[in-house]
């Protein structure tokens, strides 16, 4: 009896070398739909953080205010009444800031291209988020300086009960900028896959 011949199987490794890929044409309705997605994205994460920063603002301007008016005037009961309003303003300058450089827009007006508008939304939402320590962080940092800085005018001195909350308040800031760095770092592959689509 004479042995059959073994079929041949593809080689795994080489399998994806011999599919046929065609390059994903991008209609004008996945771009829409794509847009659309993207600008509910945007506006939900800007009602969160608008009601958020609202709350925080007159919380704090409010805790300071009664501090100032209520409390001995120790040097550190006034920075720390004076940084909780600092801490207030500074969240009402970073909503601004939000809705100045990545409130959400209607990227499909019928005055531009979809793919041209959405890539321009693309850009200037990672454009923000890129420079979030200058226009988010850094209205907090004045406050925050002042409420951690009173520690240092304590009778008894530097207590962990200051220290602790500082580090992590600085742990929590880089988070936040290195988070909404990586996020940039999305869009720009979403804005280098248009180009090279386009």
């Amino acid at each position: 009896m004479t042995p059959t011949p073994q079929s041949q199987s593809p080689d795994p490794k080489n399998l994806w070398k011999e599919q046929d890929m065609q390059p994903q044409t991008m209609t004008p309705q996945m771009l829409e739909s794509r847009s659309l997605e993207f600008e509910d994205r945007i506006r939900t994460r800007n009602k969160r953080e608008y009601v958020i920063g609202s709350i925080v603002a007159v919380v704090t301007v409010a805790f300071g205010t009664w501090m100032l008016l209520s409390v001995a005037a120790a040097p550190s009961s006034l920075m720390t009444g004076i940084g909780f309003i600092l801490l207030g303003l500074g969240a009402a300058a970073a909503i601004f800031q939000l809705r100045r450089r990545a409130g959400g827009q209607a990227f499909i007006d019928g005055s531009s291209n979809t793919s041209a508008a959405y890539r321009a939304e693309l850009v200037r939402q990672r454009d923000a988020l890129r420079s979030i320590f200058s226009w988010y962080v850094a209205p907090f940092l004045p406050g925050l300086l002042l409420i951690y800085g009173a520690g240092f005018f304590e009778p008894d001195g530097i207590e962990w009960g200051t220290l602790i909350p500082g580090f992590l308040t600085v742990a929590f800031g880089i988070w936040l900028v290195r988070a909404n760095h990586k996020a940039a770092d999305g869009l720009d592959q979403e804005i280098k896959g248009l180009d090279a689509r386009g």
